[in-house]
């Protein structure tokens, strides 16, 4: 087994996932944004 490669394999893994969870974060805290800018107040 080539641990050189499972090694790259797992960095990749973690960086793959880390950029997921990076932009959805930051899509998280655009639409709080937005949503203090232009609050929903139709009664």
């Amino acid at each position: 087994m080539n641990t050189e490669a499972l090694s790259q394999a797992l960095e990749l893994l973690v960086f793959g996932w880390g950029g997921v969870f990076i932009v959805l974060f930051i899509l998280y805290l655009v639409s709080k944004g937005l949503l203090k800018l232009f609050p929903n107040d139709k009664k």
